[in-house]
């Protein structure tokens, strides 16, 4: 997603999903993240205000509440009134939302600014708090809006393989937006994308018969793995990066030469004889080829586990 594009273009058309058909949990194709500021009847489902589906700690502030606050700050901010004038009138919540999530995809989360924002909008900066009432905010609601890109299909029966295939689009969806990886351990956001994928998820857990409490432990167990496998091949991503900028103009065969003497040191000290093996094996545990079999390995080994203690 490019932080630069023109936001003013129309809103792309929702598409009604086919029945039984694969879907993002909120009824939508990735590339139609027109978020919860629609309140219209076709919002992909929604009712009348998708506002209401969060909860009193976490909903975005109501619009007579908005409202007033703007007006206080307006008022105190009387000499930008000249550039308040040129705020694009049609400016919406999705809008810079999507904004935002574009921003944080190029440049990461700590690049987020109310002052950023206005500025891939062509709008005043104070204009956007008529619609979002903080940077906290802001933050819940983009994390709720990337889960819509997150594909489920209608709860086959199998709970493994609906487990599997939640597990395998959360990662990629965690992998377009990796500063999603600053708030894993966080507080998740309760709005009405994240609620459709706990319910789905909830209900392809229904027919093991275990009761809610022990429905979370498994979707929070597959969820911890995958937000663990994210972060690794992040960082992964990251050491491998640095390394090739670090061994840039180095002669290869100087590192080479310098990892032998390094396994020879380890094979002399006589106290890691399974490492040295490892080594001389020539595997590389962060390969970038093997990163899918090691995700799809660790996660179906959990399944496994998950399967064998719920048939005791």
């Amino acid at each position: 997603m490019n932080a630069e594009r023109k936001p003013n273009g129309a809103a792309p058309k929702r598409q009604n999903p086919k029945a039984g058909a694969e879907r993002p949990a909120s009824g939508r194709s990735p590339d139609d993240r027109t978020g919860v500021g629609n309140h219209g009847p076709d919002s992909a489902g929604w009712p009348a205000d998708p506002d209401s589906l969060w909860p009193d700690f976490g909903a975005p502030q109501s619009h007579a509440g908005r409202r007033e606050q703007q007006r206080a700050m307006l008022l105190q901010q009387k000499a930008m009134r000249h550039q308040e004038s040129r705020i694009r009138p049609r400016l919406t919540r999705e809008e810079i939302v999507d904004a935002a999530i574009a921003i944080a995809d190029a440049e990461g989360a700590e690049a987020l600014s109310m002052r950023r924002i206005a500025q891939v909008l062509r709008s005043g900066t104070m204009s956007l708090y008529w619609h979002v009432a903080s940077k906290e905010q802001l933050l819940d609601l983009m994390r709720d809006m990337v889960m819509a890109e997150v594909k489920v299909p209608e709860p086959s029966g199998d709970w493994r393989a609906d487990m599997r295939n939640l597990a395998i689009s959360s990662r990629a969806m965690m992998h377009r937006h990796p500063w999603l990886i600053d708030f894993v351990g966080g507080r998740p956001p309760l709005g009405p994308h994240s609620l459709l994928s706990l319910e789905w998820a909830l209900a392809a857990l229904a027919g093991l018969r275990l009761g809610p409490a022990a429905s979370f432990d498994i979707l929070t167990a597959v969820q911890t793995y995958v937000s663990g496998a994210v972060l690794r091949e992040v960082q992964e991503a990251r050491a491998r990066h640095a390394e090739d900028a670090a061994a840039a103009g180095t002669d290869m065969a100087d590192i080479t030469a310098g990892r032998a003497r390094w396994r020879d040191r380890l094979a002399a000290s006589g106290l890691f004889p399974h490492f040295v093996t490892f080594l001389d094996q020539g595997i590389d545990p962060d390969a970038a080829e093997t990163t899918e079999e090691r995700f799809t390995f660790g996660l179906d080994c959990l399944l496994d586990g998950i399967a064998a203690r719920i048939n005791k």
